[in-house]
This record gives structure tokens, C-alpha cells and sequence, in this order.
């Protein structure tokens, strides 16, 4: 909880090596930028609690370290993308509110 108002800047993309971002519980809005695909090391993904909208990025299942992603409590539309069957590491993705299609993924 920053306080952070605003979209979420498409240079977010060049942060390759970061492993955990934790932009939850602030005031974001629009889309999720197709760039977060390009952080390749993230195992840990928070956006709950913003007012994010738009479909969720195919571009997320680049991210193949990914172990927990928090998607909850936005508005976004549409069904998480196919291609978060690619993050073979994923443990748990909390989608939550909003028009997607199921609550919780638990993948052992």
C-alpha cells in the first residue's frame, strides 16, 4: 500500500532480474502492460487491490519462474489466458473477484 496512482509503466519490462513485485493495495488502473512478460525471473506477482482493467496478457505465461501470482479484487474481463499453462512452477494463482473464470488454481 504506496499510494501509487496510475498505469503501470511499460517500462516495468526492463526489470529483468527482478524476482518479487508487490504492487498491491494502491490505485492502479488500465491494463496489465504486455511487457511484464519480459520479467523472466519473477517468482512472486502481486496486483490485488488495484483497479486494474482489461483482459489479463498471454504475455504472463513468459514468466516461467513464477510461483504465486495475487490477481485479485480488479476488474478485469475475460479468461485467464491460455498460456498460464506454461508456468510449470506456479503453485497458486488467486484471481478472485471480477468476471474470470475460477477462484483459485492449485497445481501440484
Amino acid at each position: 500500500n504506496n499510494q501509487f496512482i496510475g498505469e503501470i509503466p511499460v517500462e516495468i519490462g526492463t526489470l529483468e532480474n527482478l524476482t518479487f513485485l508487490d504492487l498491491r493495495s494502491n490505485q492502479l488502473n488500465g491494463e496489465i502492460p504486455s511487457e511484464i512478460g519480459q520479467l523472466i525471473n519473477l517468482t512472486t506477482l502481486r496486483l490485488n487491490n488495484n483497479q486494474l482493467t482489461g483482459e489479463i496478457p498471454p504475455e504472463i505465461g513468459n514468466l516461467i519462474n513464477l510461483e504465486w501470482i495475487w490477481l485479485s479484487s480488479n476488474n478485469f474481463i475475460g479468461e485467464i489466458p491460455n498460456e498460464i499453462g506454461n508456468l510449470n512452477n506456479l503453485l497458486v494463482l488467486f484471481s478472485g473477484y471480477g468476471f474470470l473464470y475460477f477462484h483459485q488454481l492449485m497445481c501440484i
